[in-house]
Parts: C-alpha cells; sequence; structure tokens
C-alpha cells in the first residue's frame, strides 16, 4: 500500500475582510469556521494574514488544537471512507498530561466543519463538512516516529537503535529494541524553538524585525534569510552558531544523561528524524560527537515518519480497513496527515 501525506503550516489567524480566489486549492486555501468566527488557517493565514501563529504544545482542551484537527481532517474529506480510525500523539513531556484530554476531545465521534470555498473557486460557496470517527488510539510521538521509520525503510525487524526527533516545540529520544521501548532512556526537551529564541535575541539587537512571531522567524530560520526595512538579512552563519549551541547545551547532555555506554554498545544505529533533521549544522554536530562509535543517519523524509507511524497503528485498530485509516501529527510548525492511496475513493471539492 502506497502512503500519501499531505501538510500545510500550523498555524492560523483571524479572517477579515475578502479572502476569494487568493488560491490554488483546498490546501492552501484553508478558511474554516468555529463559534461563530472565521480562521484562515496554514499557507493561506502566512499569505493573508498579519501575525499568524499557534500556542506552542497547546492542550486538546484550547481553540488551537480544534482549529488545526478540523482544518487537517477537512484535507482528508475526498480522500478517505468514514467511519475513520485516527491516530494522534504527544511529546513525552506533554503526553501523560494530555492524553485523557484528547480521548476526551476524540470521543465525541462526531465532528462538524464549516468552511469556504470561495477561496479557491469562483462558483464556490460556504458548506459542511462532516466527519465520524469509529475508532482511536494517542500514542507518544517517538512510538509514532519508530513505527514509522520501520515501514518506510521497510524492515519490520529493525531493532536495537536510538530515535531522536527534533522537533519545533520539543526534541525527544528513545532506545528501541526487539521487545518495544527501553523508557529508561526516553527523554523530552527544548525543540529547534530554543535555537530561534536565541536567533531572535541576537538579531533584535541590530534589526527592527517588525515584531515578527516565532512562526514568522522559524520560516526565515529555514530560507537562511530574513527581510527587515526592505533588505535582505543573511541568517546562515548566525544559524550555523546558534544550532552548535542548541546542540552542546540541549542536546548532548541529554544523550549524555539518558544512555550509557552499554546501550550504545548494544545499539546497531542512531536514527535522527523530525523537521529539525534537515538542519546540516544539527545533523553534523550529532555525527561529529558520535564518529567514532556509532553510525548516525538521518531517517528518509524525517518530518513525515511521526504521521506515518500514526497512520500504520490506525491500520492496525481499524483491523486493516486502509481506506478508513488516518495518521494525524498536529506538530508545532507544521501539521502532517497520512493516508493510505485509494484510487477507486476519489472525488474532489469544489
Amino acid at each position: 500500500m502506497k502512503v500519501s501525506t499531505i501538510a500545510f503550516p500550523s498555524v492560523f489567524e483571524s479572517a477579515f475582510g475578502n479572502n476569494e480566489n487568493s488560491s490554488k486549492d483546498l490546501l492552501n486555501g484553508l478558511k474554516i469556521k468555529k463559534d461563530e468566527k472565521w480562521y484562515l488557517v496554514g499557507n493561506l493565514a502566512k499569505r493573508g494574514g498579519i501575525n499568524p501563529g499557534r500556542i506552542t504544545n497547546a492542550s486538546p482542551q484550547e481553540e488551537d488544537y480544534e482549529i488545526l484537527f478540523k482544518a487537517a481532517l477537512l484535507n482528508t474529506l475526498d480522500k478517505v471512507q468514514q467511519p475513520i480510525s485516527i491516530t494522534m500523539g504527544f511529546p513525552f513531556s506533554t503526553y501523560n498530561v494530555y492524553k485523557t484530554a484528547a480521548e476526551q476531545f476524540l470521543s465525541k465521534r462526531h465532528f462538524l466543519v464549516d468552511y469556504d470555498t470561495q477561496t479557491f473557486n469562483n462558483t464556490g460557496s460556504f458548506k459542511k463538512g462532516m466527519f465520524d470517527i469509529e475508532k482511536f488510539e494517542i500514542i507518544p510521538e517517538i512510538v509514532g516516529g519508530i513505527i514509522g521509520l520501520k515501514k518506510t525503510t521497510n524492515n519490520p525487524n529493525l531493532d536495537n537503535f536510538i530515535a531522536v526527533s527534533f522537533g519545533f516545540g520539543t526534541v525527544e529520544g528513545g532506545m528501541a529494541t526487539g521487545d518495544g521501548l527501553v523508557h529508561r532512556t526516553c527523554f523530552s526537551s527544548h525543540g529547534i524553538k530554543y535555537a530561534i529564541n536565541n536567533l531572535t535575541r541576537e538579531l533584535s539587537q541590530k534589526y527592527y524585525l517588525e515584531m515578527k512571531n516565532e512562526h514568522q522567524v522559524d520560516d526565515a530560520f529555514m530560507k537562511g534569510s530574513i527581510f527587515t526595512n526592505r533588505k535582505r538579512i543573511d541568517l546562515r552563519e548566525l544559524r550555523k552558531s546558534v544550532l552548535t549551541q542548541y546542540y552542546r547545551e540541549v542536546v548532548s547532555p541529554l544523550m549524555r544523561s539518558y544512555f550509557t555506554d552499554l546501550d550504545y554498545e548494544n545499539c546497531e544505529k542512531i536514527y535522527l528524524m523530525g523537521g529539525g533533521a534537515h538542519y546540516k549544522e544539527l545533523t553534523d554536530a550529532f555525527i561529529e560527537e558520535f564518529r567514532d562509535f556509532i553510525p548516525v543517519e538521518v531517517a528518509p523524509e524525517p518530518e513525515k515518519l511521526i504521521s506515518i507511524g500514526y497512520l500504520y497503528n490506525s491500520l492496525r485498530i481499524s483491523d486493516n480497513k486502509a481506506a478508513r485509516s488516518v495518521g494525524l501529527d498536529l506538530g508545532n510548525s507544521s501539521s502532517i496527515i497520512s493516508i493510505f492511496e485509494n484510487d477507486t475513493h476519489t472525488t474532489t471539492i469544489q
């Protein structure tokens, strides 16, 4: 079965004014309603908003969670059969705190989404989407990442390795064996946001950043440059500096605290995953520290692995009903939905 992933930035902003014909399709024209208010979500919010953002590691009881959840489901409306089986998760740092609240949220089973198709269709209108959830499960993000890694590498017997996932809000990791996770080795701490905030503080000493929020600086951080006062500022050297500092002050101490020499001896490899694994400055620092005694490898499509792992978990709890399975990673930087491709069940939202 082939997996398809859909992603959009995890930001939103209240909608004001005219948003018609501002996008090419639903994914890029997400505009949904909650409690009588309309919101631009994802790429539409980035283009049409002024200060799009979200609370980092939001609780399922906050509006941020519900808005992004409904926007994500909307992108599956024409691609999966209902009722669906869905898997979601949290980092270890918030998993035990938010798990019950997330289960209560999903136990509503029926979700109605009001959305506007005029953002991408000349003859569009206000519409309603109905979603029914049959089964659901909340699992730790790192578990989803490990499942996704095994499925993506097509090696279900992949055992005895360390997985480290670099997210915007959190970095977490743990050791996986044939028997499962070794919980003694599982950690969760400051994510890439730590480095981005340091970069912001450094830039603010020299430049006026026009009140850019951390999500907007994150975009500049990824691109390696930022525009301010009609000038492009090259961020590559500063990015390297703050990422090296982040590795030295956050990541390396975590590895020393949670893993013993015996753990490294028993492991075949360290896999890096999550969106932060795309930063060569960060992965190079990792490879340099472990060069002499254990291989370090960036996992394939590292930002998608958690969502893919959730999808395969949904397949398991759905009794192998691929057309009804959904994996949803509501990340702090991006929301990623994974489904199994099904050419016999496709319609188009107009």
